[in-house]
């Protein structure tokens, strides 16, 4: 995977051959949909810190970025365009385009609704995306199979909609819980490919613990089939101050990562 470099500290990935960077589940709306569902009152403070990470992230790269790559969610809520999604969706792409020239969104479950985004004309709406050898979907996707059956050429698959986290621990009660991307193999009938998992760009999304969930409490049909080791994907958990944390394969060390 020559072409593809996480970026140091952030949820983001660096295509260096395409001048690209590729970011995911931003759930823009989050707070109003949590609001009206819950009651639970948040300030509206994730559009900023989405912002700062971008910026923060690009600045990492060692050339121009040409694209923005959104690998799904760009906003949150299912059944229409909010009143904060119509105000923050189109304050991020005008900030992004302060640094890329087009911005393609490879469509997530969440990414109905996208009034919000009319008045743009170099944002692109796909529903997955091939550049080189990688292949962007989302992730929820229940004819996964057929969809990378179909780009051949790609050798990389790159998704996300699981917002995988890591939770690590001591014997006295002490937690945190950070972003990270799994990596490992997709094995299809007669070759494989490698697959990455990208974590939430949101600084508020949920998401599972990879080092304590089984396979059966993940999202992604992807990550729940057979044609996926999920126990065999390596991790890499990253932090803005930390940097990037890099774990081998779940299997050799999730059940001492957690000191119960």
């Amino acid at each position: 995977m020559h072409n593809i470099e996480i970026i140091e500290g952030y949820p983001a990935i660096y295509l260096r051959d395409e001048d690209a960077l590729c970011i995911a589940d931003l759930h823009l709306g989050y707070e109003e949909a949590l609001a009206a569902s819950s009651g639970i009152a948040l300030p509206s403070r994730q559009l900023k810190e989405v912002e700062h990470k971008l910026k923060a992230a690009i600045s990492k790269c060692k050339r121009k970025i040409a694209r923005l790559i959104i690998n799904g969610d760009l906003k949150h809520v299912f059944s229409e365009s909010s009143k904060q999604e119509w105000k923050e969706v189109p304050v991020f792409i005008e900030f992004t385009l302060n640094f890329v020239e087009e911005i393609i969104l490879v469509r997530g479950n969440h990414d109905t609704f996208l009034g919000p985004l009319r008045r743009f004309s170099n944002i692109k709406i796909v529903n997955k995306l091939c550049m080189d050898d990688v292949l962007f979907i989302h992730g929820h996707n229940k004819d996964f199979l057929s969809i990378i059956r179909e780009a051949k050429e790609t050798k990389n698959v790159i998704v996300a909609h699981e917002h995988p986290s890591l939770i690590l621990g001591d014997c006295v009660g002490a937690r945190v819980r950070l972003p990270c991307f799994l990596m490992g193999k997709l094995r299809l009938r007669g070759y494989e490919k490698n697959l990455i998992v990208m974590p939430a760009f949101s600084p508020l999304a949920g998401g599972t613990a990879v080092n304590v969930a089984s396979k059966e409490e993940f999202l992604s049909p992807i990550l729940k089939s057979a044609e996926v080791d999920l126990d065999g994907m390596e991790v890499c958990a990253v932090d803005e101050e930390i940097g990037t944390l890099g774990f081998p394969e779940l299997r050799k060390w999730k059940a001492v990562s957690l000191c119960l």
